[in-house]
């Protein structure tokens, strides 16, 4: 797998400083973010942004637990925290790592710990994909990791879009790419598993249209397991299906890609599909 977009001989060192904080307390995680989306793209040689964000979602039942890992990697890899983020650090190169703890420590999909600057996440739906939605993927640096599915990425950022909105319109771009080239990185999954979107010989969706609709069935077997979360992606994608040209969402998904609005419209009006599929 080629990782060059996301620096992969700046991040080996991370990767290991992580892994190694991780096993010596215990803590089981994935990866998410934009980091998560690369990987899967770096795959199927896709470029996308390049990003020295680091993001891993880490299981953990305290904040001791929490604070195990980040003083692990005080001490061992010479990490340092930020004022600005108590969720952050950042490596001796700079790198700023993002460590977003999920699990028992949560309260009401949300997590708060003591600490300077930002000290409040929201992390609904960390918890499912971590059971429903990652996949172990061995990188060329030699880590294998569990990592977000391409769908469970598609879930998180419409809830962080829905959260706030008006500081993630790249999540709507992010999704509308995503889209664009699923069928070409998951023709396998598609092929093996949603062979149901193929049944009517003379349907007349596009590749992305039926991509849509995987996604859609993707996220519904994620979510599927707590009904505030499955019914929430499906207020948020009823939200842009009845604003239409109106929804923000929408408009920010054609800046990217060389889309209408009506096309990028079908995309969601698929997803829901997919979502309510036999539910």
């Amino acid at each position: 797998m080629g990782l060059s977009e996301i620096r992969e001989g700046e991040l080996k060192d991370v990767f290991t400083a992580l892994e190694e904080a991780f096993a010596a307390n215990g803590i089981d995680f994935y990866v998410i973010g934009a980091l998560a989306r690369n990987i899967w793209y770096a795959r199927g040689e896709k470029s996308f942004r390049r990003t020295r964000d680091v993001d891993f979602a880490a299981l953990v039942s305290s904040q001791e637990e929490y604070e195990g890992v980040r003083n692990y990697l005080k001490d061992h890899s010479q990490f340092s925290d930020t004022k600005e983020n108590s969720f952050v650090m950042i490596t001796p190169d700079g790198i700023q790592v993002d460590i977003l703890p999920f699990g028992e420590i949560e309260i009401e999909d949300k997590v708060t710990i003591q600490g300077e600057g930002m000290t409040s996440i929201k992390v609904n739906g960390f918890s499912e994909i971590y059971h429903d939605g990652t996949e172990e993927i061995e990188l060329i640096t030699g880590h294998t990791f569990k990592v977000a599915t391409l769908p469970a990425i598609v879930l998180l950022k419409l809830i962080a879009y829905d959260d706030r909105p008006e500081k993630r319109q790249k999540d709507a771009r992010d999704v509308s790419n995503i889209i664009t080239h699923f069928f070409e990185l998951h023709a396998d999954l598609i092929y093996d598993k949603h062979a149901i979107e193929f049944e009517n010989e003379n349907d007349p969706r596009s590749l992305e249209q039926i991509s849509a609709s995987v996604i859609g069935r993707e996220i519904q077997a994620i979510s599927k397991g707590n009904q505030a979360l499955y019914e929430r992606l499906i207020h948020i994608l009823q939200k842009h299906i009845r604003e239409g040209d109106a929804s923000m969402f929408v408009k920010n998904m054609i800046i990217d890609e060389e889309r209408d609005v009506e096309e990028c419209i079908s995309w969601l009006k698929q997803m829901m599909g997919g979502l309510t599929a036999n539910a």
